[in-house]
């Protein structure tokens, strides 16, 4: 309550100022972080508060009102803005009449979303208490509600019952590694992953299946995803990190991009005038989400880790893309094109993934080990052959005539803008 006071006070006061929405996000962020460290460090172990069921964790609550807090701030400061000055994906969102206190606090402690989300912006809590826009009618709620909790009971059933037939934990251990083969360890960490993700898959359904029942989730032309929190279609069977991380926690996804990643692409560096590097971005974006999630190190070397593989991808679509799309000689390969798209993204998210489960840093390393750690000599392989010694240019170059692809330089430079 209290935070959210004086966010609802300075932002009303300062909502002119363009650093205003950054003080905001130091201050919430800030506040969050020094709880967090409390909860997960100072008080009690984190996992002895879940266990013993002594105290109610106020972690993710709290970690939602970040996301509903500094986006409200951004919005409140782009509705300022003439519409061509702002971000045309956000234009819809800006708020151009500021609230009153208590159309502030019904939406920051709106209860639907409170616990577990997923986090909406303030114009779709507005229009929904006033039905307007595609609240005037809302259809029927009960088969989006049924669909929604249906799916998450079978995604929480399949985590109840092969969670301790499959876990990254026990891959941690002397024993597995003991007694399986290196590729029965690699499959293990595959199948331990689609196990971890349906307890998330789960959480994420249901939750989308409150809204739908509240009626916010509904998106208007019948379509409800307004709550949805992840596509899993996308997130199994993407052929990008891409394309996995904008279909993965779709909502906390849209605030990295929207209130750090955007904001900091378009801002010019006061040297030089040149707006920062993407790669530079990625990573910072990354370790955001990161000490957003909290202080176990198991974090950091998930997101860390996982930062450097959208940047490989990127460098990679640059080079080899054009080579198997018309008029090439190879365009007939793109379909294998995406299925290794698609392998390499699924099994590289499987490992990457395990300290975020494992959480302590000698676990995870001890998992990642176990492994040989096949993801990370990729990674660094990708980078060292595709950038470090020209492998990616040389291949568009000289492959790109050789199949039949004109304006090669033209096109590798026109492919990435594309992509972002």
């Amino acid at each position: 309550m209290g935070m959210c006071s004086i966010v609802y006070a300075f932002t009303k006061r300062f909502r002119n100022e363009s650093w205003m929405p950054l003080a905001t996000f130091v201050y919430v962020m800030g506040h969050f972080v020094y709880r967090l460290f409390q909860i997960q460090i100072i008080s009690v172990i984190h996992e002895k508060l879940i266990l013993n069921f002594q105290h109610i964790d106020p972690s993710t609550p709290m970690m939602l009102m970040v996301l509903r807090l500094t986006t409200f701030a951004w919005n409140v400061y782009d509705g300022t803005l003439r519409d061509e000055d702002v971000i045309s994906s956000i234009r819809h969102k800006v708020v151009k009449e500021f609230p009153s206190l208590i159309e502030f606090f019904g939406y920051t402690m709106f209860f639907p979303t409170f616990v577990t989300g997923p986090s909406l912006d303030f114009m779709d809590y507005r229009e929904y208490i006033n039905e307007t826009g595609a609240f005037q009618k809302i259809p029927s709620r009960i088969w989006p509600t049924l669909q929604c909790v249906g799916l998450g009971l079978f995604f929480c059933g399949i985590y109840a019952v092969y969670m301790d037939t499959y876990s990254y934990l026990f891959m941690s251990t002397s024993e597995f590694v003991d007694n399986f083969n290196i590729w029965q360890r690699i499959y293990y960490c595959q199948m331990s992953g689609i196990v971890a993700r349906a307890k998330y898959y789960g959480i994420f359904k249901m939750a989308e299946g409150v809204c739908n029942l509240v009626g916010i989730g509904y998106t208007g032309n019948g379509v409800w995803n307004r709550g949805q929190g992840v596509s899993i279609r996308d997130v199994e069977f993407g052929q990008s990190f891409k394309q996995l991380l904008d279909n993965w926690n779709m909502k906390t996804a849209r605030w990295l991009r929207n209130c750090i990643y955007i904001r900091f692409t378009n801002q010019k560096r006061l040297a030089g005038g040149k707006k920062q590097s993407t790669s530079f971005v990625t990573f910072v974006t990354f370790m955001v989400s990161a000490l957003w999630h909290g202080f176990h190190a198991g974090y950091y070397l998930t997101f860390g880790v996982g930062a450097m593989f959208p940047i490989l991808a990127r460098s990679m679509r640059r080079y080899f893309r054009p080579l198997i799309l018309e008029p090439s000689s190879l365009a007939w390969m793109k379909p294998l094109y995406d299925l290794l798209g698609w392998f390499f993204t699924w099994t590289s998210l499987n490992f990457v993934a395990a300290p975020f489960v494992v959480w302590q840093l000698e676990k995870s390393l001890a998992v990642w080990g176990s492994l040989h750690y096949y993801a990370v000599i990729v990674l660094i392989s990708g980078f060292v052959l595709v950038d470090g010694v020209g492998g990616g240019k040389w291949i568009l170059k000289n492959v790109g005539k050789q199949v039949g692809v004109e304006n090669v330089s033209t096109r590798s430079k026109q492919v990435p803008k594309k992509e972002n």
